[in-house]
């Protein structure tokens, strides 16, 4: 019945399930969407983000309503070719830059290439949640560990990494080919998880041992890493972003979004303005309605959890501290975060991971 479930979904993804009259039209590039003013004289405000572009429509739909003469135009991108397009492209540079690879932002905005917004952040953010008034952080996610609960078949539900590791020895060859990961060479927040992991968890080398003896999937986006989860092609996802896995979650209940007990890491969403940006006005307004009370309750009401602690509702940081956790460890947004992208750095991680995982493939090949 399970799987019966997850092939209705499948045809209803591919009939078309984005083309509600509620959700924008994409225009000619297929990730870049188009969200109208309401008044004829019309500023238009790029963004690029990560975000899917129907959880931060809503947001975009209300700044429009308060300022009527802003068309956004948005197009979504992984994280790596957020950062790539934006320093090999500079004709192409949006107004507003949004990612949760905070490495790669933290990057860009230490490079010079921020605009400073002397707004004062609202009281009810942290006041590490921003760098110089230049990068903003305006969501508080947990990566998580997320598993098809079929694979268990008597075994405990693992908690933590100790316990995953015994799941994997457990079960052993009925896993190869079944473990999901974020390739880190390709994905940014993929990256950034996975060096976090490396400085704080004591199970790092057994874990991508174990991983690599399974011959591990690598993914490229965390939708179709939990569309794999769904059909039984993988059983265990490691390092997703619980906002995404939690909805997924919701819907089927046997797929089941863990955040480790031994410690869960946080990640923050950032945005930075354009030094460049045509219009610094319209775009700083839009980062004082990100960070506003009415920016974050849009975002929890979309599935994400926002930065605000004072927000509430089911996908609060509020909720969030009700469920099973480890210690939280936030990723601090810092002058540490250049040590993630000093290339030597960047290569000792390749390089593990390449050994353990040389013979990995994405699903596709």
């Amino acid at each position: 019945m399970k799987y019966y479930l997850a092939f209705l979904f499948c045809c209803f993804m591919a009939s078309g399930a984005d083309s509600h009259p509620s959700t924008p039209s994409p225009s000619n590039t297929t990730n870049t969407y188009s969200y109208p003013s309401l008044a004829k004289q019309t500023v238009l405000l790029t963004v690029h983000g990560a975000l899917d572009h129907a959880l931060i429509a809503p947001l975009f739909r209300a700044f429009i309503t308060q300022h009527p003469h802003t068309q956004i135009q948005y197009t979504q991108l992984n994280t790596n070719a957020l950062y790539q397009t934006f320093l090999d492209a500079p004709q192409e540079r949006p107004d507003i830059m949004m990612s949760p690879a905070m490495d790669l932002q933290f990057k860009l905005v230490n490079d010079g290439f921020a605009l400073r917004n002397d707004s004062p952040p609202p009281q009810s953010l942290p006041m590490d949640s921003q760098w110089r008034q230049e990068l903003f952080g305006f969501t508080y996610e947990p990566i998580v560990m997320v598993i098809n609960t079929d694979i268990l078949t008597g075994s405990p539900l693992p908690t933590s990494r100790e316990q995953l590791l015994t799941l994997i020895r457990d079960k052993d060859h009925l896993l190869d080919g079944k473990i999901g990961l974020f390739d880190i060479k390709k994905i940014g927040l993929g990256y950034l998880a996975w060096s976090y992991d490396s400085q704080q968890s004591r199970t790092y080398g057994r874990l991508l041992e174990a991983f690599g003896n399974h011959k591990a999937q690598l993914y490229t986006d965390t939708h179709t890493m939990l569309e794999a989860l769904l059909k039984g092609d993988l059983f265990i996802a490691y390092n997703l972003v619980g906002s995404y896995a939690f909805q997924w979650s919701k819907k089927y209940p046997w797929i089941v979004t863990l955040m480790p007990t031994d410690y869960t890491s946080i990640i923050m969403r950032t945005a930075f303005i354009n030094r460049q940006t045509t219009h610094p006005k319209t775009a700083k307004f839009f980062i004082d309605f990100l960070l506003s009370h009415q920016g974050q309750s849009l975002l929890e009401a979309s599935g994400i959890t926002p930065l605000d602690r004072h927000i509430t509702g089911q996908n609060s940081r509020q909720a969030l501290q009700k469920l099973p956790h480890g210690i939280f460890r936030p990723i601090p947004l810092g002058l540490e975060l250049l040590i993630q992208t000093d290339s030597a750095k960047k290569q000792l991680i390749y390089d593990e991971w390449d050994e353990a995982l040389g013979s990995s493939m994405s699903p596709s090949q």
